[in-house]
């Protein structure tokens, strides 16, 4: 069991288990009292019931089965040989996070190194790259054998002899439904009931060798809606197989080391269970390694395969899909690829299916058209919010495919190489071994800044306070029924804190997040319909670019002679603690009270280039935004904007042999004008303009008197941040403030002058302090969260201390810290403050 310092990579275990599914988990299970780590190059414990929704169980004697069962069963997730999927995942995690497990989700064995006839350790591939896990016993309980492809260079996987994808369906008042087969070309379809009473299920069954199982889903949804179209007419359908269900048949064994034990395949989920306790039993009795762990550096694997291209996009998320797409449809010979079985990112499996901000048009209007075609076969508009999940993996995958783009789902990167400023190759783990890609134009679409990170960019990573990033969240979908109608819902809320460059952290963070589902008791409809398969990252590494995008530009709609889209957004930083973000976010919302008020701004090329590099373009959200602009500026119309301009500009360099800075930004222009993309419009839907005027602080002089008396007025405004940002040319005006006797004023004026670092401050500050300063109003709450948007004077004035305070503050903050009822903000605040007043020498 490894503790929270140690990590897996420095420990030796009894036994290390590849692969989460049934057989894993329940040889896990078996194995209680052993050191075992159980790995998964997904995060999907039990993938065949939550990722695949099989429902039919099939039956086992063993009293771990049974216990399981009986788990499941009391909380309502399971009856009559039924299962609920979602609640079987999440069970089954918070089995192994509550039995203090070892986990390590997102590794992808690479390569193994032997002792004589023993297997030592194996190298996974991780987000941080290659690393060494060391154990005495292995255990392959992956249905693919991920081990046993690397131990036994002759073996390979047998090939599914059947797959089963599962669709479900919510209806407020299902009429009378008899189970029965439905009619169908290439198709076996099946309709039953489901676990409960207000859901169907749609069966179907395809050959093993129907090599791209989403394209059934079409024909099947067709083929349900002409002889059932009055039965489902009302019925939205709220979840189905992120991958199909697979049964294979004549397996060969490999010739694996004797420490090391493959489980048997199996058709249910009863009797995978069955194999991994069989395989546990097999191995445990057998000889084992010594264990020792090793500190040699872990060397690039031999490759399994080699992948070439023109332009190679990592990661086919939210900006890499439309990325891949672009660069495709402008003649270039494309090869994507993503760690997740489906392309889309966040809005196809993230949980988060709808539009919160941005600015629409481009590629990403054509693909939510093709979307809005086929959604009537998913449900009506007002049955899902915003758009079907499901409908945009379908379509996503479809256009990828019409273009020509060759895809590797499954693929997660581990080392690139580079030659100066160029990156030559990358390497990708993947199931069966690593891949070695080669290609002329990079982009990085992985969301972390992992390609570029890999090569070499300099980078930030979180708030310069603390170093924590912005909170991550692990979405479900959730059905309900509301006026005689069902209706897809998604819960999308702050789970946590992690750091998605780390492995173990993401672990972790998963754990978490899907222990925020566990009940005491689930209902039709109180539980989660799907746990979104990709946890929701909000942010990671901001890769240094040669232009970086500030929250004064979204303020102040600057303008770029290199634009090449439009953002906009207001604000969404969910943090509480403003105190430890950057002086310019504290201002911006404990000040200028301005978290909500929309901004917006062109896009430069420039913030897609990181230094250093000269073929790649970055498509995700670690593009070269500042700390506070990143909380705008990362919707997914803005991310998937930086995916047509990324996969254009790539193909564009290729075709005329240039570099990253080369491509005419005119000629990008032209493009993107012609795709929509670079719409040049008077307005926005979301209430800001998209034709920029010049920035008014480039006319401070001239405007200084209109926003000082707006910082007279009772409504904060921006010109607090233009009086800021005015500096000298506002320094008399704002210092004649101070001493006003409209304490909202002199407030005011106080905290301008402390963000230039001017000691007249401090002694109204004090006084805020002193007297625990309510100041303006209760704002209008949407939520509660807001409230700590808009906090009393007392609290930011401790924070503006730090900027201007000198020696004689600490009086004032000594008796705030001796308060017993002091809010933990208020301390930390103080603490700061404390640290800022000493390290200037004040």
């Amino acid at each position: 069991m490894n503790t929270p310092s140690q990590s897996v990579f420095q420990q030796s275990f009894d036994l290390v288990i590849f692969g989460a599914g049934y057989a894993g988990f329940a040889a896990a299970r078996a194995a209680r009292g052993r050191n075992v780590l159980l790995v998964d190059r997904q995060a999907a414990p039990l993938s065949e019931s939550g990722w695949s929704f099989a429902a039919q169980t099939g039956t086992s004697d063993h009293p771990l089965w049974r216990e399981w069962w009986t788990m499941l069963a009391d909380r309502g997730g399971a009856r009559d040989s039924l299962i609920d999927g979602a609640i079987a995942e999440v069970l089954a995690s918070e089995v192994c996070r509550t039995q203090r497990l070892s986990m390590l989700y997102y590794a992808t064995p690479v390569a193994v190194e032997r002792c004589g006839d023993l297997l030592a350790s194996v190298i996974v591939g991780t987000k941080a790259g290659l690393q060494r896990l060391v154990a005495r016993q292995w255990l392959d309980a992956t249905e693919t054998g991920e081990l046993a492809q690397l131990l036994d260079a002759r073996w390979k996987p047998a090939a599914p002899s059947a797959q089963f994808l599962n669709l479900y369906f919510r209806h407020a008042n299902w009429a009378a439904s008899e189970p029965g087969e439905i009619p169908a070309p290439g198709l076996r379809l099946t309709w039953n009931r489901s676990l409960w009473p207000n859901e169907r299920r749609l069966s179907i069954e395809l050959p093993g060798d129907w090599a791209r199982p989403r394209r059934a889903w079409l024909p099947a949804l067709r083929a349900l809606h002409a002889e059932r179209g009055a039965e489902v007419a009302e019925a939205v359908l709220t979840h189905g197989s992120v991958v199909p269900f697979t049964v294979c048949t004549g397996k060969t064994p490999a010739m694996l080391p004797v420490n090391v034990v493959q489980s048997e395949s199996a058709a249910t989920l009863a009797g995978r269970f069955d194999a991994g306790i069989g395989a546990w039993t097999d191995l445990h009795s057998r000889p084992q390694a010594d264990g020792k762990t090793s500190d040699r550096p872990v060397e690039l694997p031999a490759v399994a395969r080699e992948e070439a291209a023109e332009v190679c996009v990592a990661g086919l998320g939210t900006g890499g899909a439309c990325a891949a797409l672009a660069a495709a449809r402008h003649g270039a010979k494309v090869f994507g690829f993503d760690p997740l079985p489906f392309a889309g990112g966040i809005g196809a499996g993230g949980g988060i299916h709808y539009y919160y901000f941005g600015v629409k048009g481009g590629l990403q209007e054509e693909i939510d058209d093709r979307v809005r075609e086929v959604m009537p076969f998913f449900g009506k508009q007002d049955q899902v919010l915003g758009f079907h999940p499901d409908a945009k993996k379908l379509v996503i995958e479809t256009l990828l495919e019409e273009a020509g783009v060759r895809v590797q789902f499954g693929g997660s990167l581990c080392a690139v190489n580079r030659h100066g400023g160029r990156v030559t190759d990358a390497i990708m783990a993947a199931p069966g071994g690593a891949i070695r890609v080669r290609a002329s134009a990079w982009v990085d679409a992985t969301g972390d800044g992992d390609l570029t990170a890999f090569a070499g960019a300099s980078f930030r990573l979180g708030r310069d306070g603390d170093g924590l990033l912005h909170a991550y969240t692990q979405s479900s979908g959730r059905a309900h029924d509301d006026k005689g109608k069902a209706r897809m819902q998604m819960i999308n809320y702050d789970s946590g804190f992690c750091d998605p460059t780390d492995s173990e952290d993401l672990t972790r963070a998963r754990l978490v997040g899907l222990s925020h589902y566990v009940q005491a008791q689930y209902s039709a409809s109180e539980r989660p319909t799907y746990i979104a398969p990709a946890i929701g990252l909000r942010q990671g590494r901001q890769i240094e670019t040669d232009y970086t995008l500030t929250l004064d530009d979204l303020i102040e709609r600057r303008t770029f002679p290199d634009a090449v889209g439009y953002t906009g957004s207001h604000y969404d930083n969910h943090a509480k603690d403003f105190e430890f973000e950057s002086t310019d976010a504290m201002f911006w919302v404990w000040i200028c009270l301005q978290w909500r008020t929309n901004t917006a701004c062109e896009i430069p090329y420039r913030l897609l280039l990181p230094r250093g590099l000269d073929n790649v373009w970055i498509a995700c959200r670690a593009a070269g935004v500042s700390e506070e602009a990143h909380h705008s500026f990362r919707m997914q119309r803005d991310l998937q904007r930086l995916g047509e301009v990324a996969g254009l500009a790539a193909a564009l360099a290729c075709r005329q042999s240039l570099t990253s800075r080369n491509v005419s930004v005119a000629e990008l222009r032209e493009n993107l004008i012609a795709s929509g993309a670079l719409m040049l419009r008077e307005t926005g839907e979301d209430g800001f303009g998209l034709r920029l005027a010049e920035s008014e602080f480039q006319h401070a002089s001239s405007h200084l008197a209109e926003w000082i008396e707006q910082l007279r007025a009772d409504e904060s405004s921006l010109a607090l941040w233009r009086l800021y940002r005015a500096g000298k040319t506002a320094e008399p005006a704002v210092t004649a403030l101070l001493d006003n006797p409209d304490e909202l004023i002199s407030w005011r004026a106080a905290a301008i002058l402390a963000m230039w670092g001017d000691r007249r401050a401090e002694a109204r500050l004090q006084r805020a302090v002193a007297t625990r300063e309510a100041g303006e109003p209760d704002r209008e709450i949407a939520n509660e969260h807001q409230r700590w948007y808009y906090v009393p004077h007392w609290l930011p004035a401790i924070s503006l201390l730090r900027l201007c305070g000198t020696a004689a503050s600490l009086t004032v903050l000594e008796q705030l810290a001796a308060d017993p009822q002091l809010p933990f903000n208020a301390r930390t605040a103080t603490a700061l403050a404390c640290a800022g007043i000493a390290r200037r020498g004040g």
